[in-house]
């Protein structure tokens, strides 16, 4: 076996102290072939059954017997049993050096320049989460929605995954049956694995386990341009997420069109979490028409933006001896 075979090799293991029972050996020996090097071994059933302390070591002793000599069932049992969901769910920061190759998915369906958003939701809600990424666009925040970003030829699981370990931020919404969602449960934990900061979207179920200490957001009953806003706002109050929003906002706003770009634009303002010299590159940032700086004049006069350089001439390229 190379290294990638025994790491696991070695979360098999692990599963099989923590969950197998005498039927789970038979199965395993039947999917690899090997059901007499199960029975045959002179301890491993008698150890799980008395709870020996020398468990352990026949089952590292049965499982390296039976890889050594044919490798590719490894990924046989992983897939029977769903080793590597139950790992990803037990420690997601170590799952991408076991399961997943260290060549990460390109993740190319991020917008440039955005804010990388990964939507955690369960499947009934597609439609809503579809209007919740287009009004979070214009905030500069590009939402990955599993159900609708990934391409039918890919493999769906190793799109999420690149989604995950590539997203800055990630949003939970949490309603009746998040809960009990494999996916959605995983993909909080992958989430805290990473340290990323998660934003639960409170829809009629509050934040549970270790991402309970995330107030979050109420959004049920609101529509989605509201928690668009909301989550905007939220972002743009934290100091580590600030700079960026703003320089994502600022990428976005040059392909909006006037109404929505000088909209988004005052609700900034009114939300009063940037300063001015902030605002001021953010306007500048946005390329503004003639129009909209028309319409925009109070705020673009207070902040000083658009304001033509002044330079000061540079009079020691002249010669004080020459004459007028």
């Amino acid at each position: 076996m190379n290294s990638e075979e025994r790491k696991k090799v070695s979360v098999i293991s692990k599963y099989a102290l923590e969950s197998f029972n005498e039927g789970d050996w038979l199965t395993l020996g039947q999917i690899t072939g090997k059901v007499k090097e199960i029975t045959g071994h002179g301890r491993l059933l008698r150890s799980l059954s008395f709870g020996d302390d020398d468990y352990s070591y026949c089952v590292a002793e049965v499982l390296d017997s039976i890889f050594s000599n044919d490798p590719s069932l490894i990924l046989d049992v992983v897939d029977h049993f769903d080793i590597d969901l139950w790992y990803q769910q037990k420690h997601p920061e170590k799952y991408q050096r076991v399961f997943v190759e260290s060549k990460i998915t390109n993740a190319d369906f991020w917008e440039e320049g955005y804010i990388r958003l990964f939507i955690s939701h369960l499947s009934s809600n597609k439609a809503r989460m579809s209007g919740l990424k287009l009004a979070l666009s214009h905030w500069g925040i590009c939402a990955f929605v599993a159900h609708e970003d990934i391409e039918a030829s890919r493999e769906w699981r190793d799109e999420v995954e690149a989604g995950l370990e590539t997203m800055d931020i990630l949003a939970a919404v949490v309603e009746p049956g998040f809960k009990e969602s494999d996916w959605c449960t995983q993909e909080v934990g992958y989430a805290l694995g990473r340290k990323v900061d998660i934003i639960p979207l409170r829809a009629g179920l509050d934040p549970f386990g270790f991402f309970g200490k995330y107030q979050g957001i109420q959004v049920k009953g609101k529509v989605p341009e509201v928690v668009a806003n909301e989550i905007a706002q939220l972002l743009l109050k934290k100091p580590k997420h600030r700079e960026k929003c703003l320089k994502s906002l600022g990428v976005s706003l040059l392909a909006q069109g006037s109404a929505n770009k000088i909209k988004v634009i005052e609700l900034l303002d009114d939300w009063s979490v940037v300063t001015d010299e902030q605002m001021k590159d953010v306007l500048e940032r946005a390329s503004l028409s003639k129009h909209e700086q028309n319409k925009l004049q109070r705020l673009i006069a207070r902040v000083g933006a658009y304001k033509p350089q002044t330079t000061t001439p540079d009079f020691s390229q002249f010669d004080d001896d020459i004459p007028f």
